[in-house]
């Protein structure tokens, strides 16, 4: 069962960065209007290992999977920002019974950071 409790431990364990592969993130305290609480990955485990597969042509599909899963559990995702992008951190933004809000056709494509607020 997912708990907030449980991502903060899962986040503060992934700053040790035990394994080269995986992924690194912190937990963002929401605000309780525009989010609940929030994501953001410094690090793709993702990501690294199509880039060590040179296979970075299939990321903006496995991306664009965490808006299906976000619409499946009704967690309401924004994300504004990925590393795919070339951005510093993906920004996940959840609040509950919100719509997700996924781009189409997936801005992956221009490999290009937009900085905008994921609130």
């Amino acid at each position: 069962m997912f708990t907030l409790n449980k991502l903060q431990a899962a986040a503060r364990r992934s700053q040790e960065r035990k394994y080269a592969g995986d992924w690194v993130f912190q937990v963002v305290p929401g605000d309780g209007l525009s989010f609940d609480y929030g994501v953001d990955y410094t690090e793709c485990a993702i990501l690294k290992f199509l880039e060590a597969q040179d296979a970075i042509e299939l990321l903006p599909y496995l991306c664009n999977i965490d808006y299906l899963v976000s619409k499946a559990m009704g967690t309401g995702l924004r994300r504004t920002k990925t590393l795919a992008w070339g951005c510093e951190m993906c920004d996940f933004r959840f609040k509950k019974g919100r719509e997700v809000q996924q781009p189409w056709p997936p801005a992956f494509v221009e490999k290009q950071c937009r900085e905008t607020s994921a609130q």
